[in-house]
């Protein structure tokens, strides 16, 4: 039996839970560490606090006290150079200690990871079957979806088909994360499914679809009764208040919709959240959904127009689809987010200006802005037409892969927050007037306090109430990760 540590950076990891079940499973002893990164996440930042308050020492201390025989990293691109570090004072402590990379990061660009002095093994697409393996047989470096080196040579195996049938998977490891900090359960996360059918140009599914191309069917998922007996286990076991579906796409099969909202409400009857695309919501979904306790619904929309939806972001939903599944969230009284991207690239004042008019159109509870995000090896990339030196800093992890052009985006970030609050009188004149143009920059704390004041309105203060107790949690209650 073989032990692997996880070390899981900021946030609770489902992609950790699932494999730490899974190799428990077969047999093997798995543990998890725990990095908060107080005050250096991308979202917060701030370089001296964060230094005041860094508890890596203490976590690559603890880490080394379990004498795994391997260290695990989930690494996705905003926390790549977090998890380096990590990785570089294991090594410097224990340079026998055998560290393995794996996640979205590593399966974007397994070339640059492969090459750190920190990382011994980088695990490409799916990990369960790869680890088990390799914890098997330890000192094999014939191992589908593992890349290994051996001197200066690299060892780049050949990926294994998908894993196509998701019910064989064992319940997360909830526990692990439960151990660590109890409030990670208040909020249930699980998923239902793998994989995503589009490709948008600016998102990480786009690249590990291409990875994974003929490897079995992108898309996967759970039967609705394989999904209601975790919840129903979960229910026993922790303290759950709300569930949160994250998949891309909960709602794209209504039969499957049907079986689970009728489990749903005989045998769970909590509130829930989920994520869909808005093709896929009609007033027979919408209905299901409100009345089984679904009490928000996220759309990502991205851009109100339809040209740069379909030519920049390969998005192929039109604005009638948009229009109709909105007309059906508000029939089913099911309140709904959009998600727009800012500084995508074409996209002018114009385009902006549109927007405003259509998201008030279809009355949304929140519009929520995100600032675009450049991905290793993601199609939007080439389009975008970055530097090669802005390229390699994004592949590294090393520059914000937020990157803004133009200086009009925070006047309407603002503007689009106040879209579900202003009358569509006042909109009409401040697009009238122009008054987007001047040169107010609304600060920090007034979009906060806007956001929250919006989220209380439709329930969902507890995303940032939760995110505030965690914080304050590793804060003062665990300082030195006991």
């Amino acid at each position: 039996m073989n032990h692997i540590t996880f070390v899981a950076i900021a946030v609770e990891s489902y992609s950790i839970e699932i494999l730490s079940s899974f190799l428990k499973k077969k047999g093997h002893q798995t543990s998890v560490v725990f990095d908060p990164s107080l005050f250096a996440t991308e979202v917060v930042n701030s370089g001296k606090i964060a230094h005041f308050l860094d508890h890596r020492q203490q976590l690559v201390k603890k880490i080394l006290s379990q004498k795994p025989d391997f260290v695990g990293f989930s690494v996705f691109t905003l926390n790549y150079q977090r998890a380096l570090s990590i990785a570089r004072l294991i090594k410097k402590q224990s340079p026998s200690t055998v560290i393995i990379f794996g996640g979205i990061h590593p399966t974007s660009v397994p070339q640059l990871v492969i090459r750190e002095k920190a990382v011994d093994i980088v695990c490409v697409g799916e990990g369960e079957y790869a680890l088990n393996e390799l914890l098997n047989h330890p000192k094999s470096t014939n191992i589908k979806n593992l890349w290994f080196k051996k001197g200066k040579k690299i060892i780049k195996n050949p990926l294994r088909p998908l894993i196509k049938e998701l019910n064989i998977l064992p319940l997360p490891d909830k526990q692990a994360f439960y151990d660590i900090y109890p409030g990670f359960l208040t909020d249930y996360y699980t998923n239902s499914s793998r994989g995503c059918p589009f490709g948008c140009t600016f998102c990480a599914n786009n690249v590990l679809n291409q990875v994974q191309k003929g490897l079995g069917p992108i898309l996967r998922r759970r039967s609705p009764q394989n999904l209601i007996d975790e919840l129903i286990w979960a229910k026993k076991n922790f303290p759950i208040k709300r569930i949160t579906f994250t998949d891309d796409i909960f709602v794209q099969d209504y039969n499957w919709l049907k079986i689970f909202t009728r489990l749903y409400s005989r045998h769970i009857k909590l509130p829930y959240v989920a994520l869909t695309h808005p093709s896929f919501i009609d007033k027979k979904k919408a209905k299901l959904l409100k009345n089984s306790g679904c009490y928000f619904l996220l759309f990502g929309v991205q851009s109100a127009s339809e040209k740069i939806r379909k030519t920049v972001l390969k998005r192929f939903e039109t604005n009638q689809q948009i229009k109709n599944a909105a007309l059906a969230c508000h029939q089913a009284k099911l309140p709904f987010s959009i998600d727009h991207i800012l500084n995508i690239p074409g996209e002018t004042v114009t385009d902006y200006i549109f927007a405003l008019k259509f998201y008030k159109s279809l009355k949304p509870s929140l519009v929520n802005c995100f600032y675009l995000q450049y991905f290793p090896q993601t199609e939007i990339i080439k389009l975008a037409k970055l530097s090669p030196q802005t390229i390699q800093k994004i592949n590294q992890g090393k520059t914000s892969t937020s990157l803004l052009y133009g200086s009009h985006h925070r006047h309407f970030q603002f503007l689009f927050l106040l879209v579900p609050i202003l009358p569509p009188f006042i909109i009409n004149f401040i697009i009238n007037k122009k008054l987007y143009l001047k040169k107010f920059y609304p600060p920090l704390f007034l979009n906060a306090f806007i956001k929250v004041l919006l989220s209380i309105r439709v329930g969902r203060l507890n995303v940032y109430w939760g995110i505030v107790k965690q914080n304050l949690y590793f804060l003062f209650y665990n300082p030195k990760l006991k």
